[in-house]
């Protein structure tokens, strides 16, 4: 019994780091919050062409926009446009990126600042992007509903567990 013990600690003290709030998917500097540092993280490995796992997104062995799609629409459940990540990509983003001043200047960009594309700059591109995501003045993204179990697939399931269990029994006397 202290064999299992000590193998269950061990298991628990090894997985704990994967299990704690600060390793959350999508939270790259680990400070705890999915952010648009966390997504600038992200791009800049795009751009150099890296293949670190903990930014591949989608499990293809490459770090590319594929991972930035899955770190905008189902990390941060937004929009490609949504500048502020407030979960919705308005008219209020529009007035932040412009605000920044970067637009058509050259100047390096960030997502904040309006380079939604991830080329790094803040371009006719980025509302290309934005807008072919066609999330604009559409509210939240709409959550992905888990159906529900019918009644005859729990009924058969059960079934099944009283049909192993009466077995079991009866084997065992």
């Amino acid at each position: 019994m202290k064999t299992y013990r000590k193998l269950f600690a061990c298991a628990l003290l090894w997985c704990a780091p994967a299990l704690s709030a600060d390793s959350a998917i999508g939270d790259f500097n680990m400070d705890g919050a999915i952010d648009t540092a966390d997504l600038d993280s992200l791009t800049a490995e795009v751009r150099v062409g890296t293949s670190q796992p903990k930014f591949d997104l989608n499990g293809d062995s490459v770090v590319d926009f594929g991972d930035r799609l899955i770190w905008v629409h189902e990390v941060k459940h937004t929009w490609f446009g949504d500048s502020n990540l407030d979960g919705e990509f308005n008219s209020g983003d529009f007035v932040a990126v412009f605000a920044a001043g970067k637009y058509e200047t050259g100047s390096q960009a960030r997502w904040a600042d309006g380079d939604w594309s991830g080329d790094g700059f803040f371009d006719s591109s980025d509302f290309i992007t934005a807008f072919t995501d066609g999330g604009y003045e559409l509210g939240p993204p709409p959550v992905a509903t888990v159906p529900e179990p019918s009644t005859i697939s729990l009924l058969i399931m059960s079934a099944s567990i009283l049909a192993i269990s009466l077995r079991r029994i009866a084997v065992s006397r």
